[in-house]
Formats: C-alpha cells, structure tokens, sequence
C-alpha cells in the first residue's frame, strides 16, 4: 500500500527498487568473487583491495542507499534506464581500472575508466537528491545529506585515482586517494546508515540519542574531520592528520552511540546479523584510531595491517551483517520464504571467523592463520548467499 501522500507514481516504488537493488547486488557479489580470487593468486594487496572497494562496496553503496532512500522516504523509484546506466558506469569504471593496471594497458585506457566511475559516483548522487525529493517522508533526509557528501569525497578520491594511474604522483597523494576513499566515501555512508539499519534489522524503534539535528551534526564532524586529514596531507603537516584521524574516530563513536540498545529479543531474532553491525563499527573505530597512532610513531600512513583491519573485520563484516538481512528481504517470495532465507543467513561460524580474521591481523598471527580464518567465512558466507538465491519460489495456489 502505497503511503498517504506519497508522490505520484510510487504505487510500485517497492518492487522496482528491489529489483533494481537485486541486480545491483548480483554485480557486486561478483566483485567479492573476483577479489577473493584474486588474494589468493598474488601476494599484491592492490588488485584484491580494488575488486573489493571500487567494485563490490560502491556498488553495495550504489544499490542499498537509493533502495532504502525509496522505502524510507515513501518516494517513486527512479527510472531504470537512469540506475542501469549509473550501474554501468561502476562496473565498467572499476573493473577497466582494475584490468588496466593489471593488464598495464595505456594510460589513455585508465584515464577513460577512472573517469567513467567517477562519473557513476555523481550519478549516484543525482538519483539520490532527485529521489528524496520526491518523497513524502522527511525522516529520512538526514542520511541522505551523508550519502551526497560521501559521494562528492568518493569523487575526490576517483579524481585523485585517475592522476596515480596516469601520472608520476606521491605518496602523500597516494595516501589522500585511500583517505577520501575509505574514510569519505565508505565511511559517510556506513556512519550515516547505520542508525536508521541498526533498528530495522533489530526490528526496534531508533536510538531516543538518533535525532535528526544530532546525526547531521555528527555528519557534518566527520566530513570536517577528514577534511581536515586530506588538507594536513596537503601540507605534510602529521601531526594534524592524527588529529583530524582522532577527530574521526570520534565521529565513529558518536555514530555508535546513536545506534539502538541491543536487548535479548532483538538477539533473538537478528542474532548474528545486528552483532555484526555492531562489531564492524566497533573495528572500524579501532583501526582508525591505531592508526592515528601510526601516524604519531612516523609510520606508514595507511599502508600498514590497520588497513586491512579496517577493511575486513571493519567495512566488511558491516556489508556482512546487511547482506545478511538484506538478500532474503530482496529475493520476496512471501513470508515463508523470507524466514527460510533469514535462517539461511543466520550464521554464528561466520560471525567467529570474520572476528578472528580480524583479531589475527590485528596482533599480527602467522599469515596461515589469517588466511585460514578468511576462507572459512568466505566459504560459508558464498554457500548461503547461493542457497538464498537458488531456493525455488513455491508455486502459487491455483484459484
């Protein structure tokens, strides 16, 4: 049923974003695909990380924000042709990036492909202010505001990408590409979703903490904070990089301090899946903050384990804990359906070995340990992502 007072043509706003999302989500399972692969046939971490980030997470980002965009501002679904193309742009930006580079095509090639996604990227943020626009509900105008910012950061971080593979560069500018990137583009989005996702996915009311004026503020001091990052890197000025990146993990706990109190009942039926988020964000806040100690100690800036840390047990697991929620909600079949795929992706060994892969990269275990943790949940989470999208729908009754 359509809202009251929802925009003119949103009667079908749901099951178009769905499937929308469904087929954005297929191309970014390909990516975590292909970037697993990739770690285990070179031991260089570029290749894996991209597949990863340019590929699965901004096309994660691409699909579940303008999904939840339409269902919580009760908007119209934007047209295909529009998704398709910025879609498009995604697939065809990072994995001709990924393939340039590995292929060491012309630079003329990296060029058009960097361009391409950085494209998708203002497309994206485009369909995202046109849609909520439209809609009927205000509530949800907030997280948007996050979206777009993280959007215009990812874009700094495609322009700034575009230059290290097209021309000499250093590492300071190496280092603001992975800044803009991770902690801009992914970080906005995952700060500014989970307070509003953290209480579907519990199926509880949000945060009495989840104010509107609090999380734009909160917001507004991460973006200032990396702000601040990508302005000392500028200047080589390290001391206020670890202050602008102490400022961030701020950001983060206020983030998680908006989120809703987990109570039994909440365990109970979301079970691994709120855990998730909920370990995700506390890893994101603890590699960025080691990593603000690295950079006081003249480390590697981003270069070092927190990356992967962050990465991983971080962003990861919080895409992990949403997926997990997410693909059964997509796949619709009725009721039935959508409790057999919560209980298909209802998994604890998952949830161990992701956090195991993150404590063994964070205290520095042998590599087999490491590894051997990330297969496991790799492999488990590949078996129940397929068995929720290869279960049959059942068959209507006749009339």
């Amino acid at each position: 049923m359509t809202p009251a007072g929802a925009a003119p043509g949103a009667a079908d706003r749901v099951p178009r974003s769905h499937a929308q999302t469904r087929t954005t989500l297929r191309f970014a399972l390909l990516f975590i695909v292909l970037a697993a692969i990739a770690a285990t046939m070179s031991d260089a971490r570029w290749l894996p990380l991209h597949l990863f980030l340019a590929g699965a997470i901004v096309l994660a980002i691409s699909g579940v924000s303008l999904m939840l965009t339409v269902t919580w501002s009760a908007a119209p679904a934007p047209p295909d042709g529009w998704v398709t193309c910025q879609r498009a742009c995604i697939v065809l930006g990072a994995g001709g990036i990924t393939l340039g580079r590995t292929l060491d095509l012309p630079v003329a090639f990296l060029a058009a492909a960097g361009t391409t996604f950085l494209v998708g990227l203002l497309l994206q943020a485009g369909l995202l202010t046109v849609t909520i626009r439209r809609g009927a509900k205000r509530r949800f105008d907030v997280a948007v505001v996050a979206y777009v910012l993280a959007l215009v950061l990812g874009a700094v971080g495609a322009a700034l990408g575009v230059v290290l593979a097209t021309a000499a560069s250093s590492t300071t500018a190496r280092d603001a590409h992975v800044a803009a990137n991770l902690f801009g583009l992914v970080g906005l989005v995952v700060g500014g979703t989970m307070p509003f996702f953290a209480a579907t996915v519990g199926r509880s009311r949000m945060s009495p903490h989840a104010s509107a004026r609090r999380l734009l503020l909160t917001t507004c001091f991460h973006a200032a904070s990396l702000m601040l990052v990508l302005a000392a890197l500028a200047v080589d000025a390290t001391t206020l990089v670890g202050a602008g990146l102490a400022a961030y993990a701020v950001g983060i706990v206020l983030v998680l301090s908006s989120l809703p109190v987990v109570t039994r009942r909440q365990l109970q039926w979301a079970g691994p899946r709120l855990v998730a988020l909920w370990l995700g964000g506390v890893w994101w806040a603890v590699a960025v903050i080691m990593t603000a100690v690295d950079v006081a100690h003249d480390h590697v800036v981003f270069g070092g384990r927190w990356l992967w840390v962050l990465v991983i047990a971080g962003y990861a697991q919080i895409l992990w804990g949403s997926l997990a929620y997410l693909l059964p909600m997509l796949r619709g079949g009725g009721p039935d359906r959508l409790s057999e795929g919560f209980a298909t992706t209802r998994s604890w060994l998952g949830l161990a070995a992701v956090n195991a892969t993150g404590i063994s990269l964070a205290v520095a275990l042998p590599t087999a340990v490491t590894v051997s943790g990330l297969v496991v949940w790799l492999l488990d989470g590949a078996w129940r992502a397929g068995r929720v999208g290869t279960v049959p729908v059942p068959r209507s009754r006749p009339a």
